[in-house]
C-alpha cells in the first residue's frame, strides 16, 4: 500500500473511532431520569398580619433535566418525627406544580393560627416525594417554622444582613419594624424567580429601608451617648447594634 493511502486509511479510521465515542457518550449522558431537589425551608410569623388566622407559604424546587412543554406535578409529605411539633389540623399541604419549560417549581403549605401558634414555635419537617414523571435527588428534606411571636425572618442570614444588620435579636428587630413602619421584607432574588408573589421586593427598596435604619441607629445612638442600643437577646446580647 501506498504511503498517502496508508495514512488516508488511518486518519479514516480513527475518524470512525472519534464518532463512535462521541456517539457513547451522548448515549451515557442522555437524560433518561429528570429530578426535583434543593426543598426550600421557611418560617413566618404572623406578627406580619395579626388579624390573619391563616397564611399560604410557597416552598421551591429546582429540576435537573430535560424540560417539558407541558406543567408536571409533585408531592410533599409531612415527616412526623420527634422534632415536628405540628399537629396534622394545623396546615395543609397542597399538590406542587413544576410549569412546563421551566426549571423552577413551587408548593403552597397553608400555616393555620391557634392558641399554640400565638405562644410558641410550632415546628414542620417536609419530605418531597419521587413521582412518576420526576424523581428526586440532594435537599429533599425541609423545616417550616411558624408562630405569632418575632422570629428571624428565613432570608435575615442570606440577603437581609446586609441591609439591616447582623446578627438578629428580637429588640433590633422591633427597631427596624418600627423605623421602617414594615413588619416584613421580602427580599430574595435566589427564589423571586420561582415565587415573585412571595418575593416581589427589590434591591432598590430594601437598600432605601437599610439606609433609614442606619440613619436612625446613629441619631439613637447620639441621643443616647451613655447607652447605645443593643441586642436584646440572641448570641449578641448586650452588645452593642452596628450596621
Amino acid at each position: 500500500m501506498k504511503p498517502n493511502k496508508a495514512f488516508f486509511s488511518l486518519s479514516f479510521l480513527v475518524l470512525l473511532l472519534l464518532a463512535a465515542c462521541q456517539k457513547e457518550e451522548l448515549e451515557i449522558y442522555k437524560d433518561e431520569s429528570p429530578s426535583l431537589y434543593g426543598l426550600s425551608g421557611y418560617s413566618y410569623s404572623f406578627i406580619e398580619d395579626l388579624t390573619a388566622q391563616s397564611k399560604t407559604i410557597y416552598l421551591t424546587v429546582r429540576l435537573s433535566g430535560e424540560l417539558k412543554g407541558y406543567d408536571r406535578s409533585f408531592k410533599v409529605e409531612p415527616v412526623f418525627d420527634n422534632t415536628t411539633t405540628a399537629k396534622p389540623e394545623w396546615f395543609e399541604i397542597k399538590e406542587g406544580v413544576l410549569p412546563k419549560n421551566s426549571t423552577e417549581g413551587r408548593v403552597a403549605i397553608v400555616l393555620k393560627r391557634n392558641m399554640t401558634v400565638d405562644t410558641s414555635l410550632v415546628d414542620l419537617n417536609l419530605q418531597l416525594l419521587p413521582s412518576k414523571e420526576l424523581g428526586t435527588m440532594l435537599g429533599t428534606r425541609s423545616k417550616v417554622t411558624w408562630t405569632a411571636k418575632i422570629i428571624q425572618p428565613v432570608n435575615w442570614n442570606q440577603w437581609l444582613r446586609y441591609y439591616l444588620g447582623v446578627p438578629f435579636s428580637t429588640g433590633w428587630y422591633k427597631f427596624v419594624m418600627q423605623v421602617t413602619g414594615r413588619t416584613s421584607f421580602p427580599y430574595n432574588p435566589s427564589l423571586s424567580g420561582a415565587d415573585p408573589v412571595t418575593w416581589w421586593m427589590g434591591a432598590g427598596e430594601i437598600q432605601a429601608l437599610g439606609l433609614k435604619v442606619k440613619e436612625a441607629l446613629i441619631k439613637y445612638n447620639l441621643e443616647h451617648p451613655n447607652d447605645p442600643f443593643v441586642h436584646d437577646d440572641g448570641p449578641s446580647k448586650g452588645l452593642p447594634v452596628t450596621l
